[in-house]
């Protein structure tokens, strides 16, 4: 069992460190040496009209968006691609506001973890990257032959999902840590409530109203 930090920072990705979703985008960057994913767009543009209107769930839309892209490229080709999606990414679309938070809870000694809906294959890149002890992220399924499968292992990591999942990871401490959450999204509330201290960053319309409900600190990080 993990030794119990003294305190723990949760961090959404999407909108929260960057400015924007980071999905499409990773696979738009990865269609640049994908053809098949040009290919695609217009059946993965039906896919999201699909989700807009409630026909299918997110991790259903996920799945079907790999299914139209990369679905059957290699570990290695993913890794390079997230890679290079990630240094951009760094470069131009991350929160000046959350590389400070980092930093902080950083020197304070704080254990600082991700949280996030985005797959495990680019979302951890972003960890990694930026410092951070661990990862809570959407699984991807590989087949033997380490080839990525149009599919999510287990649940996809957002709203109740990813409530499940900060609370089994809180449960490999011998003591609940005291743990601050950031997010930008409303989807995260029932995780700002359950923390020590809840933040919004740059917050959807939604959250900056319960923000405002239940007196949860609203910043701008840029």
């Amino acid at each position: 069992m993990a030794s119990a930090p003294a305190r723990i920072a949760f961090f959404d990705l999407d909108r929260t460190i960057t400015r924007s979703g980071t999905y499409t985008p990773f696979l738009l960057h990865c269609a640049q040496s994908n053809l098949r994913s040009y290919s695609g767009i217009p059946a993965a543009l039906w896919a999201m009209g699909s989700y807009l209107a409630r026909r299918t769930t997110r991790a259903a839309l996920k799945a079907r968006m790999l299914d139209l892209s990369i679905a059957g490229a290699s570990r290695t080709e993913v890794s390079a691609w997230a890679e290079e999606f990630v240094d951009r990414w760094l470069r131009v679309q991350v929160r000046p506001g959350a590389l400070e938070a980092i930093q902080r809870h950083r020197q304070s000694g704080d254990r600082v973890v991700l949280a996030t809906a985005s797959f495990d294959f680019y979302a951890k890149v972003f960890a990694t990257r930026l410092g951070l002890d661990d990862a809570i992220t959407t699984k991807s399924v590989w087949t033997e032959a380490d080839r990525l499968c149009a599919a999510v292992d287990g649940e996809n990591c957002y709203g109740e999902a990813k409530v499940a999942a900060v609370e089994k990871y809180l449960l490999a401490f011998p003591s609940r840590p005291w743990f601050v959450f950031y997010t930008d999204h409303h989807s995260d509330f029932d995780l700002m409530e359950m923390a020590d201290a809840g933040v919004a960053v740059n917050p959807s319309a939604k959250l900056r109203r319960l923000a405002k409900e239940h007196q949860f600190p609203v910043v701008d990080w840029g």
